[in-house]
C-alpha cells in the first residue's frame, strides 16, 4: 500500500505542474483511504506536501513571468490569515461527533462529505464556463480578496491548498489565461500550505516525518515533469481536463463516504 501511495505522490506532482491544482484534493483521499490516516491529520500532511512541491513548480512560472502578483496579494492576505486561524483554533475545538435528528455523524465523515461536495461544485463550474479571450484588465481586488477569505476557510478545514478553487476563480473571475492562472495558483498554494502547517506545529500536532518527506520528494519530482509538459499542451484542454478530473474525484469521495 505504501508503494501505491508513493506512486500517487508522483502523479500528484504532475497534476500540480499541469493545472496548478490536484495536489491536496488527491493527497487527502489517498492518505485517508489508502494510508488509513485520520482526515484531520491527513489534511495537515497534504498541506505540507503541496507547500513544498508547489514552491518548486512556482519558480519556473515566475521565471517565465506567468504569475499575476496583484492577484497573489489580493488572495494571499485574507487566505493566509483565515487558514491559520482555522487550523490553530477552530478545528481543534470542534467535537468529534455531531447529532442531526436521529443520526450521528463523525467530524471526519462530515469533513470528507464537504470535501466531495466542494469538488463537484468546482468541477461543474469549470465545465460550464464558456471560453473568453484573456484580458489585461485587472480583476476587482475586493472580489478576489473576499474569495481568498472563503478559500482560506475551506483550506483550513479540509487541508487543501485551494488550487482547485483558485484556478477556476482566476480563469472565470479574473478572466486570466489558463497557464498564467496555473502559475499564480501555485504561488498561492505554497503560501497557504505553509501557513496551515505552521498552525498545526504550533498546536503540537505530530507528523510522521520520514514518510511525509519521502512522499513530498516524489511529488516535487512530479511537479517538475508536469510543468515541462504544460508548455506543450493547449490551455483549453487543460481547463476541460481539470474540470472532469475534479468532478469525478468529488463524486467518488462523496459516494465512498455515504456507502461506508
Amino acid at each position: 500500500m505504501t508503494i501505491l501511495l508513493y506512486a500517487i505522490a508522483a502523479l500528484i506532482g504532475i497534476s500540480l505542474g499541469l493545472i496548478g491544482a490536484g495536489g491536496a484534493i488527491v493527497a487527502v483521499p489517498a492518505f485517508v483511504y489508502l494510508g488509513e490516516i485520520p482526515p484531520t491529520l491527513a489534511s495537515g500532511y497534504a498541506l505540507f506536501v503541496v507547500a513544498v512541491a508547489t514552491a518548486v513548480g512556482a519558480l519556473q512560472y515566475v521565471r517565465s513571468k506567468l504569475v499575476d502578483w496583484r492577484s497573489v496579494f489580493a488572495f494571499g492576505v485574507t487566505t493566509l490569515t483565515s487558514i491559520a486561524l482555522v487550523r490553530r483554533f477552530v478545528l481543534p475545538a470542534l467535537p468529534p461527533e455531531f447529532a442531526l435528528l436521529q443520526w450521528t455523524f463523525s467530524l471526519d465523515m462530515l469533513l470528507m462529505l464537504a470535501f466531495g461536495g466542494i469538488l463537484i461544485a468546482a468541477g461543474t463550474a469549470m465545465l460550464r464556463s464558456k471560453p473568453k479571450p484573456p484580458t489585461d484588465e485587472p480583476a476587482h481586488i475586493g472580489r478576489l480578496t473576499a474569495f481568498g477569505l472563503a478559500i482560506g476557510i475551506i483550506s483550513g478545514f479540509l487541508g487543501v491548498g485551494g488550487g482547485f478553487l483558485m484556478t477556476p476563480a482566476l480563469v472565470l473571475w479574473a478572466n486570466m489565461d489558463m497557464k498564467k492562472a496555473v502559475g499564480t495558483s501555485l504561488v498561492l498554494i505554497s503560501a497557504n500550505g505553509l501557513a496551515g502547517v505552521a498552525a498545526d506545529l504550533s498546536g503540537n500536532v505530530t507528523y510522521d516525518w520520514p514518510f511525509l518527506l519521502t512522499f513530498t520528494a516524489l511529488t516535487t519530482g512530479g511537479i517538475i515533469v508536469g510543468t515541462i509538459l504544460s508548455k506543450k499542451i493547449d490551455g483549453q484542454r487543460l481547463k476541460a481536463g481539470f474540470g472532469y478530473f475534479v468532478l469525478i474525484l468529488g463524486a467518488v469521495v462523496f459516494i465512498r463516504e455515504l456507502v461506508h
